[in-house]
C-alpha cells in the first residue's frame, strides 16, 4: 500500500478502533488549552473592579482594552484556521497557547489603558486561533462515531474556564491584587503550551495530506494508541496539492453551507455574548440582588455545560439535525416563557430553571456548531473552515454589545428575551437547512 492510499486508510483504522485512553488523553490535553483560554479570556472581567480602583479610571476608560480582545479573537479565529492547514494543527495551537500565554502574564506589568489594550489584542489573537485548531485536532484524534461528542467536550471547557477563573478570582483578589491573577492565568498558560510541545502529535490527516513520510505518520499514530499499521517507511514522491486555497471553503459545493454554518454562528454568538454582557444587569434592575443575579449568569453558563455535554452524546446517535434544531427550537420556547413572565411575580427558582433551559440551549447550539463545522468540511480545509465560522461568530459578539444596549435601554428585561427568541428562530432556520450534518449512527 502506497501513502497515496493512507488517508482513507488511516482514517479508517481510527475509526474501526475503540477509543482508546491514548485518544481520550490527547483530548483532554487539547482541552486543557480551551479551559486556559476561557481562563485567559475572562481575566480582565475579573479583575477589572479592581484595576479600574488601582488607576483610578471609570468603565468608559477601559472599554478599548474590552474591544480590542474581541477584535484580536476575530482575527485569530479566521488566521489561526490558515496557519493550522498550512504548517499544522500542533504548530498553530502551541503557538496560539503560547501567544496568549505570553499576552496575559505580562499585563502584570502595565500601567496605562493602551498598554492594557495592546496586550489584550496579542492575547485575543492566540485566544481566537486556538479555537479552529483544537476542533480539528480533536476530530482528527477521534474514531466518527464518538467526533461530534469529542469537539463539543473540547469547546465546552470555555465556560468551565470561566468557572475556575472565577473561583481563583475570588481567592487572589482581595489579597494579593489582580496582577497576581494575571500572572497565575499566564504562567498556567505558558507550562501547558510546553506539555503541547512535549506530548501532542500532529494530525494524521494533515500529514499524509502534506505528503509526510510513513516514520512521521507512524510516530503519531503510535502516540494515539493505534500500534504499526502496515504502511511502507518510505514512498516515491506523489503529486499532491501543498494546501488548499483560503477559497475552496467557497467553492460551490460547499458554498450555501459555508453561509449557512456563518449565520448561525453569527446570531448564536449574539445570543451568548446578550447574555453575558447584559443579563445581570436587567436581572438587577428587575428588583434581584446583585449576588441572585450573578447566580442567575452562573446557571445560564452551568446550564450550557449540561446541555451541550448531552446534546454531543445524543448527536453521536441521532445525528446533528435533529439535536441541534431541538436545542435551538428550545431555547425560543424557554425565552418567550421568560418574557412572558417577566413582570410576574415568578419565584426565584422557577426563573433560574427557566434561564438555565434558555442558557443551556443557547450554549448548547452554539457549541455543537464547532462538531457540525468540523463535519461539513474536508481534512485540508477543515482548521480554516471552523477558524473563518468562528471568526464571524465573532462578529455577533462584538455586535452583541450595540444590541443589548438597544434592548436594555428601550425594552427590559423581558424585550431581551424577546430578542433571544427571535435570534434562535434563525439559528435553528440555519441549522436546519445545512446539508452536510452529522449522520445517525
Amino acid at each position: 500500500m502506497a501513502l497515496a492510499e493512507a488517508p482513507s486508510t488511516v482514517a479508517a483504522l481510527i475509526d474501526a478502533r475503540p477509543w482508546g485512553w491514548r485518544q481520550k488523553l490527547l483530548l483532554a490535553l487539547v482541552s486543557l488549552a480551551i479551559l486556559l483560554d476561557g481562563f485567559d479570556n475572562q481575566s480582565l472581567g475579573f479583575a477589572l473592579p479592581s484595576l479600574m480602583k488601582d488607576w483610578g479610571l471609570p468603565k468608559a476608560a477601559l472599554g478599548v482594552a474590552l474591544a480590542a480582545a474581541q477584535f484580536g479573537m476575530l482575527i485569530g479565529a479566521v488566521s489561526g484556521g490558515v496557519v493550522g492547514d498550512r504548517f499544522g494543527r500542533k504548530v498553530a495551537l502551541v503557538a496560539s497557547t503560547t501567544l496568549f500565554g505570553v499576552g496575559t502574564l505580562v499585563i502584570c506589568f502595565v500601567h496605562t489603558p493602551m498598554q492594557l489594550a495592546g496586550l489584550r489584542f496579542a492575547a485575543g489573537l492566540g485566544l481566537g486561533a486556538a479555537f479552529p485548531n483544537v476542533a480539528a485536532l480533536a476530530a482528527e484524534f477521534t474514531p466518527v462515531r464518538h467526533r461530534s461528542l469529542a469537539v463539543i467536550l473540547s469547546i465546552v471547557c470555555v465556560p468551565l474556564g470561566g468557572v475556575v477563573g472565577g473561583m481563583a478570582a475570588s481567592a487572589i483578589l482581595p489579597t494579593m491584587g489582580w496582577q497576581a491573577l494575571f500572572l497565575l492565568a499566564g504562567a498556567c498558560t505558558l507550562g501547558l503550551a510546553l506539555l503541547l510541545v512535549l506530548a501532542l502529535p500532529e494530525s494524521v490527516n494533515f500529514l499524509l495530506s502534506k505528503g509526510a513520510d510513513a516514520t512521521r505518520v507512524m510516530r503519531s499514530l503510535r502516540c494515539m494508541g493505534l500500534g504499526d499499521p502496515v504502511l511502507p517507511a518510505t514512498s516515491a514522491p506523489q503529486p499532491h496539492e501543498p494546501s488548499a486555497p483560503l477559497s475552496s471553503i467557497w467553492a460551490p459545493a460547499w458554498r450555501a453551507d459555508t453561509l449557512l454554518l456563518w449565520a448561525a454562528f453569527f446570531f448564536s454568538l449574539v445570543s451568548v455574548y446578550a447574555a453575558f454582557n447584559w443579563l445581570p444587569t436587567l436581572l438587577a434592575e428587575s428588583g434581584l440582588s446583585v449576588a441572585e443575579a450573578a447566580q442567575g449568569l452562573a446557571a445560564f453558563n452551568m446550564g450550557g455545560v449540561a446541555t451541550a455535554l448531552l446534546g454531543g452524546a445524543l448527536m453521536a446517535r441521532f445525528g446533528s439535525r435533529r439535536v441541534m434544531g431541538a436545542m435551538a427550537l428550545v431555547a425560543v420556547g424557554a425565552a418567550v416563557a421568560l418574557a412572558l413572565l417577566a413582570h410576574t411575580n415568578l419565584p426565584l427558582v422557577a426563573t433560574f430553571a427557566l434561564i438555565a433551559l434558555e442558557g443551556g440551549c443557547v450554549n448548547g447550539a452554539q457549541t455543537s456548531l464547532y462538531a457540525l463545522a468540523s463535519n461539513i468540511y474536508p481534512a485540508a480545509t477543515r482548521a480554516r473552515g471552523v477558524g473563518l465560522a468562528t471568526g464571524i461568530g465573532r462578529l455577533g459578539a462584538i455586535s452583541s454589545a450595540l444590541l443589548g444596549a438597544m434592548v436594555v435601554g428601550t425594552l427590559g428585561l423581558a424585550g431581551f428575551h424577546w430578542a433571544i427568541a427571535g435570534v434562535m428562530v434563525v439559528v435553528a432556520a440555519a441549522v436546519g437547512l445545512i446539508a452536510r450534518h452529522v449522520p445517525p449512527r
